[in-house]
């Protein structure tokens, strides 16, 4: 069974809520590491064969447009992240519905190629959110991977699977983080800090199990994750461990799971 593989092409310094860092006027002022650590990226999955959707930042994709047509032409998808980096639920519909468009624009103006999918910052859908779906339809995306069926990171009712929403103007696929049951909660595994964490047999064991019910997984990784050298900010403690802890543990476990498992984008897994 194919999983979905996925990016979100963000450099070093876009976190959701780090203070000045989330200011775009200062972007300019830093040393940007993203072309240099999705090349990285980009080399391992041409090793496997194995494809991607890469979501991207609109400011990303302005910035560094050569970085941007190298992965369209190496035959990996583009979606978008946003423009600059800002959860859905801090901004009006309106400020979302002009974010978006501005980040499709940009994508397809330099690759040629229709976007059809979108994920938020910091899986920021929620219920109260749920306008940003119509959002997304209207502008013509197809599909959504923003939902996290968790307590606290998102909303425990979530769907934990792939599935069709209804919005008012059509249906839009959702493709929700990947989680496992433990007692009444979901837990991540697949990707982030949940995969730096987690011994590599299991995350393995864990995806093949969920291939066997006949459920594609879907993996979730940073440029900045496979970067040791990379800035540090000055974070809260326990955002300081979630950005940083055990970076060095991504490229052996994503070197593993290129070679034991079947990779492609979102929009070849849900055959859209």
């Amino acid at each position: 069974m194919k999983n979905a593989l996925t990016i979100d092409l963000e450099d070093w310094y876009h976190i959701c809520g780090s203070g000045e860092h989330t200011d775009p006027a200062r972007w300019g002022d830093y040393e940007s590491r993203v072309v240099r650590n999705t090349d990285i990226i980009l080399d391992m999955l041409a090793g496997s064969r194995s494809k991607a959707t890469f979501f991207v930042l609109g400011y990303i994709a302005a910035q560094n447009p050569s970085l941007i047509e190298k992965i369209s032409q190496e035959g990996h998808e583009l979606a978008v992240h946003g423009y600059y980096h800002r959860r859905v639920y801090e901004m009006t519909a309106k400020e979302f519905d002009d974010d978006l468009r501005k980040s499709i624009d940009v994508v397809e103006d330099i690759t040629g190629v229709k976007v059809y999918g979108f994920r938020a910052p910091e899986w920021s859908i929620r219920s109260r959110t749920a306008w940003a779906l119509d959002i997304m339809k209207k502008q013509g995306l197809s599909y959504d991977s923003s939902t996290v069926p968790l307590t606290g990171m998102g909303e425990r009712g979530f769907k934990r699977f792939p599935h069709t929403i209804d919005t008012a103007y059509g249906p839009l696929r959702e493709f929700p983080l990947t989680t496992f049951k433990c007692l009444w909660e979901n837990l991540p595994y697949t990707g982030g800090l949940p995969l730096r964490i987690a011994p590599y047999w299991l995350v393995l064991e864990g995806i093949k199990r969920l291939n066997r019910a006949g459920q594609p997984a879907m993996v979730y990784l940073h440029p900045w994750e496979f970067d040791d050298a990379q800035p540090k900010i000055e974070l809260p403690l326990a955002r300081r461990f979630m950005h940083y802890f055990n970076t060095g543990t991504t490229r052996p476990k994503f070197e593993g799971l290129l070679r034991h498992l079947e990779f492609s984008s979102i929009k070849d897994v849900l055959r859209i």
